[in-house]
């Protein structure tokens, strides 16, 4: 699975800014209220795959009907997402509830959706090898959905921040591009995956009969 995969338009989760600037997607330091600000990883990654989805498939636009991408539109999106994919004490710190949090979404708007994890345990002994999570990222990002990911330490991986949700729209063998409070990066997901000490897991939104560890 070394070959690199992408969504089809990443440009389409580019953000407006009040002065004009561009993000590329959001930052959960929009929210309104300093807990959502504090906690809001989940559900801002999680509205950022759904205003995605909503614009490329047409049998998911009322995931996000309005389409705006300004920030103040936007960020009444990842308002009306908390609702639905809410943080716990403790954020939202298991992939599962992602998964959950999502279905809850869509079905609020008429949508079924079948999200798929795949889960990284915290024991490195216990983790399937990384071809089996490169290969669940490859089969999502091949039907053109974003996956979000649970990253709760960060291992060697220095430019990835810990007890966080980020959003991965393209996977080039290890190495995986992320969006993160608005800007890309990109970051080695593979020595992320060795070097690691805590659970994990990685959310697709259309998981119908794919394959999830």
């Amino acid at each position: 699975m070394s070959q690199r995969i992408s969504l089809l338009h990443p440009q389409w989760m580019d953000i407006t800014g009040p002065d004009g600037t561009v993000t590329h997607g959001a930052d959960q330091d929009w929210f309104p209220d300093p807990w959502q600000q504090r906690a809001g990883c989940g559900p801002t990654a999680a509205a950022v795959i759904f205003a995605y989805l909503a614009r490329t498939k047409p049998e998911l636009a009322p995931l996000y009907p309005e389409e705006a991408m300004d920030r103040a539109s936007f960020t009444d999106l990842m308002c009306q997402v908390w609702e639905h994919v809410t943080p716990i004490a403790h954020g939202l710190n298991k992939p599962e509830l992602m998964v959950e949090g999502m279905k809850s979404y869509a079905a609020a708007r008429g949508i079924a959706l079948s999200p798929a994890l795949f889960t990284v345990p915290a024991a490195r002994t216990k983790r399937l090898p990384y071809e089996e999570a490169a290969a669940f990222l490859h089969a999502s990002l091949e039907r053109d959905c974003p996956v979000a990911f649970l990253n709760l330490h960060n291992g060697k991986v220095k430019n990835l921040d810990r007890w966080h949700w980020v959003t991965i729209t393209a996977l080039d063998g290890g190495q995986a591009t992320i969006l993160d409070s608005g800007s890309e990066l990109e970051i080695d997901l593979a020595l992320w995956y060795e070097s690691s000490k805590k659970r994990g897991g990685f959310v697709t939104a259309l998981g119908d009969g794919l394959c999830a560890g």
